[in-house]
């Protein structure tokens, strides 16, 4: 699943990932395995002003998974800030979400929406995530195919580039608060093979070189 370099970190299709993000993303991700048998991958980008503070992407992280919440949709997530090619500051997410409950974008995309107008009006920006490829991939225990769970998996990694990301620290990396534990590769694999025990896995280096891999670490 992962190869190793020189330079501190794994690298995913030749771009260095952040350990700390991905080992919070599997967890993330197999935990909400854990807890619904249909589990609902989505992510969304929120542009805010870029004059205000970090303490308005931590109110909205807080407005918003309480809003999905008191939905019914046991959200999980991850943010991470990035900046831009223009040095502009913006936030990745990632939510898990009950696949039992929702498998559809728009109302959570709504949702976004709804909380950051209430904290900036009609100055912030929340991207959907899907030019050129699907955004919202449901997670099935017994009926997902092998590529959509490379699709996921790829999607996800997006985030964890080390490319246009500051050092990350607990100003810039914001997750749900569960107890992470940490995985290595034999982890991941092993944890995947039993959340979807219809799936070969294999060693877990299989979806490395997938082909749908390439176009979300280029979105």
């Amino acid at each position: 699943m992962f190869q190793s370099n020189n330079s501190n970190g794994r690298v995913f299709l030749g771009c260095e990932m952040d350990e700390r993000i991905q080992n919070v993303y599997y967890n993330l991700l197999l935990m909400s395995m854990y807890r619904h048998c249909k589990v609902f991958v989505m992510r969304m980008d929120i542009h805010l002003p870029q004059h205000l503070s970090q303490f308005y992407i931590m109110d909205f992280n807080h407005r918003f998974i309480e809003k999905e919440k008191n939905a019914g949709y046991d959200p999980l997530y991850i943010s991470v800030r990035e900046f831009s090619s223009e040095k502009k500051i913006h936030y990745h997410m990632v939510l898990f979400l009950d696949g039992n409950k929702t498998n559809n974008t728009y109302q959570h995309f709504e949702n976004a929406r709804t909380v950051l107008r209430n904290i900036c009006g009609d100055y912030g920006c929340i991207n959907e995530c899907n030019e050129g490829h699907r955004n919202g991939i449901l997670l099935d225990r017994f009926l997902t195919t092998y590529h959509d769970l490379c699709e996921v998996l790829c999607q996800i990694s997006y985030i964890a580039k080390k490319e246009q990301k500051e050092n990350v620290t607990g100003k810039t990396f914001f997750y749900s608060k569960v107890d992470i534990t940490p995985l290595g590769e034999e982890d991941i694999t092993m944890y995947l093979q039993n959340s979807f025990p219809y799936l070969n896995i294999g060693t877990g280096t299989q979806w490395y070189s997938h082909p749908i891999s390439k176009a979300f670490l280029t979105c």
